[in-house]
């Protein structure tokens, strides 16, 4: 026992207790942090009043703090209510589960594991292995919907492709997604592996969530998803025994075998009928055996008898014994069944296998009806029929309103068969239809979300495209981006693969808009640097220069300012070269928010006005406002505030014209600053409520703190120190929430042992620009 919790406080705000504890324990949040296993930045926020403790909270406090239960006492009494809370989604991603035969020990065995883990107070995580077709995903989910009422919190499902063609999902990537489930924000979304872990913790903590992770490679691809409450479960799958997952993490691994033979009989019978089966034995045994009595593969056989009804089973055994001897055998556990897919692709006719094989060209996900006829460069409304045979086939599965989804092998098989049945003319034209596709709906989503943005020219695409929905509401716009988010990552994969590089280069670039207001950052960084590549490739300079001016933004975002600088000039060097006007007002543009950011005005009023120069030559008016702008923001930091003024003002005419919130948040918020400069205190916080209004609407989390730390600013310098510090208090819960380097400087704002702040110009670089990529 230290001593510092022996006095009871007065107050019941219990926020303020814990960092009064913390500071005379000598403690830093992060030191907090590993000794109570909650994240800095969840202790920041409860110390700011943002959220609520929980019991379980403020007992960890107390014994790292040796506070003699002071701040569980308090949990109770009159706690401070939360200034802005949010709502956690419950997600329910379980998938639909299908019937079982022969499974019923299975699921009794892991009803006796979960009790047992219970008991034993530890993080229940129960790891199934398996070969590849044994059902261990339909299982998984089966079982999971049997205990989904012990898990009000939600029910998560992630597929972490560990065996599919397209490679290993990256678990970072996965963090993001899963902390966006959840309800994060996507500014909130920490940019490190080890903090998305701790976010995806303390998000989890204290909560009865189940989580399934389908399809894993092995123990490190999960390991970082584990949410390590007792009170939350988390079922994997994978065709490897995760040892080390069992001794690390305590989990209990369960093998998933084939069926035996009644059972594999009984599912042949649910799926074609009791009198085709029991009539015929020995065919049935013959196509079990042949179907290694496997789920995937009995379920493709009996699906095949159905829509043959009038053959015998007989005949059917036979066909699956002739067509393998045909092809290749391949080695392993996929040799099993390839008789199985061999045959059943032999029997659909030439339209419906040709749409099959080409789908082996899709390296992403879940895919849309409109993909599919874009690659077989067919009619949509053919193309749904088809993949609605492909369905009743079981050779897809159908995951949405004409969404639909390949399982690995029979993705691995696709993608043998179009490599062995196209030639390299007929594969390459395929793909860029598929590619030209999400090109063009690209363009035409992200056009609704900014209409005044720039975009490269693409010219019409080839023959066979389907062409993008009319009429759509931003809403819409912004679901499609959000759904088809992966596989934008992986066709423009496919596009570099095939050497398609100039749609591979500009299918992330025409993403940006979507890019800039969801950060969805590794998406963002994985498509560019792809683009980047193809765009070195085919020799395009336009191109090269065009994406790594969109990837200076991402880094100087996520606070790599030097790399971004780097960036910013290569860009700028190679557009100078070929006269692209236009493109070096933008790396202007990025290099002077980069001196802005680095105290630099003079260096960024003379970029922000060549940049203005530039955009005025080519005749660009909403580029011109953005410009002005940064410029204004530049004069005022080099103490020119009527200057400032007048600049800002006329970009403030251009960004309400265009109804453009981003923009007006940032022009608000500075002109309220440059008012307060000039004396105009009532004015100037006004601007402040209309540029923190602005930033909501637009979501623009690093704007509302930048917006807080200029107006408590402003009001120190009149003052009025309480109300400053409570601006400041709501910035620095934001920026710990984003993990952002920019918190400390408002924290020493907060801290009474340091000299007051000097209220113009801030001593924190500014946070939210105007919408600077390009446009």
């Amino acid at each position: 026992m230290n001593g510092i919790g022996k006095k009871a406080p007065e107050a019941t705000d219990i926020g303020g207790e814990l960092q009064r504890l913390r500071k005379a324990a000598g403690m830093s949040r992060r030191d907090l942090a590993d000794r109570t296993h909650y994240s800095p930045s969840h202790i920041a926020n409860v110390e700011n009043g943002i959220k609520s403790p929980s019991p379980e909270f403020a007992r960890a406090c107390d014994a790292a703090l040796g506070a003699d239960d002071v701040l569980t006492a308090l949990v109770d009494v009159g706690r401070k209510p939360a200034r802005n809370p949010t709502t956690r989604r419950v997600p329910a991603q379980l998938p639909r589960p299908v019937p079982l035969m022969g499974r019923d020990g299975l699921l009794e065995e892991l009803d006796r594991v979960l009790a047992r883990s219970r008991s034993a107070g530890r993080a229940p995580v129960i790891a199934l292995d398996g070969e590849g077709g044994v059902g261990k995903t339909a299982c998984a989910v089966a079982w999971a919907d049997r205990v989904r009422h012990d898990y009000p919190d939600g029910i998560l499902f992630v597929d972490l492709a560990g065996h599919g063609t397209s490679g290993r999902v990256d678990p970072f990537a996965v963090l993001e997604g899963l902390l966006r489930d959840l309800g994060v924000d996507a500014a909130e979304v920490p940019t490190t592996p080890d903090r998305r872990t701790a976010m995806l913790r303390t998000v989890l903590a204290d909560t009865r969530t189940l989580l399934v992770v389908d399809n894993a490679l092995d123990d490190d691809q999960v390991r970082p998803l584990l949410p390590g409450s007792a009170d939350s479960l988390v079922v994997v799958t994978s065709r490897r025994r995760l040892s080390s997952l069992a001794v690390h993490e305590d989990a209990v691994c369960v093998h998933v075998d084939a069926l035996d033979e009644d059972a594999a009989a009984g599912l042949l019978r649910e799926v074609v009928g009791r009198e085709r089966v029991d009539t015929e034995p020995e065919a049935t045994a013959r196509i079990l055996r042949m179907c290694a009595y496997l789920p995937l593969t009995v379920r493709i056989a009996g699906n095949h008898a159905i829509v043959h009804p009038h053959g015998s089973l007989a005949d059917l055994a036979d066909e699956m014994s002739a067509i393998d001897h045909r092809l290749d055998v391949l080695s392993g556990e996929a040799g099993n069944i390839r008789a199985v897919f061999s045959w059943s692709y032999a029997g659909l006719d030439a339209q419906d296998a040709r749409l099959f094989r080409l789908l082996g060209l899709h390296s992403g996900d879940a895919f849309s009806a409109e993909a599919a006829a874009a690659l077989a460069g067919i009619e949509l409304s053919h193309a749904v029929r088809a993949l609605d045979r492909l369905v009743a086939l079981r050779l897809l599965e159908e995951v949405g309103k004409h969404r639909y989804r390949q399982h690995d092998l029979l993705k691995a098989f696709a993608v043998e068969r179009v490599h062995s049945e196209e030639d390299s003319a007929q594969a390459l034209a395929a793909t860029t239809r598929m590619v030209d596709w999400y090109l063009h709906t690209s363009r035409a989503a992200n056009q609704v979300l900014a209409p005044h943005r720039r975009d490269p020219e693409l010219g019409p695409p080839v023959a066979g495209v389907p062409s993008p929905p009319e009429g759509w509401t931003y809403t819409q716009a912004l679901q499609w981006c959000e759904r088809e988010l992966p596989n934008i990552v992986a066709v423009t994969d496919d596009a570099h693969r095939a050497g398609l590089w100039d749609r591979a280069w500009k299918l992330p670039v025409c993403q940006w808009n979507f890019f800039y207001l969801r950060k969805h950052w590794s998406a963002w960084s994985a498509s560019h640097e792809s683009g980047l590549a193809a765009a070195r490739a085919g020799g395009d300079v336009f191109g090269q220069a065009w994406v790594l001016n969109n990837l200076s933004h991402a880094y100087r975002e996520r606070g790599h300012r030097e790399q971004a600088e780097v960036m910013s000039h290569e860009a700028l060097r190679m557009r100078v070269e070929i006269g692209d006007v236009t493109g070096q007002a933008w790396s202007t543009v990025a290099l002077a928010f980069l001196d802005l950011e680095q105290r630099r005005p003079d260096a960024a009023i003379t970029r922000f006005t060549d940049a203005l120069t530039l955009f005025r030559r080519v005749d660009d008016w909403y580029s011109e406002a953005i410009a002005l702008g940064g410029l204004g923001e530049a004069a005022r930091l080099a103490g020119h505030p009527e200057q400032a003024l007048g600049y800002l003002s006329d970009a403030l005419t251009v960004m309400d014209a265009a109804a453009d919130r981003f923009g007006q948040g940032f022009t608000l918020t500075r002109i309220g600053s440059t008012l307060h400069l000039l004396g105009r205190h009532d004015e100037a916080a006004r601007r402040f409520d209309q540029g923190l209004r602005a930033r909501r609407e637009s979501g623009d989390r690093w704007g509302e703190a930048d917006t807080h730390i200029a107006f408590g600013d402003a009001l120190l310098a009149e003052g009025a120190h309480g109300r400053a510090a409570d601006q400041w208090r709501i910035a620095l819960a934001i920026l710990d929430e984003l993990d952002d380097p920019r918190a400390d400087a408002v924290r020493r704002r907060l801290d009474p042992t340091t000299p007051s702040p000097r209220p113009s110009p801030p001593d924190t670089a500014p946070i939210g620009q105007a919408r600077s990529g390009e446009r």
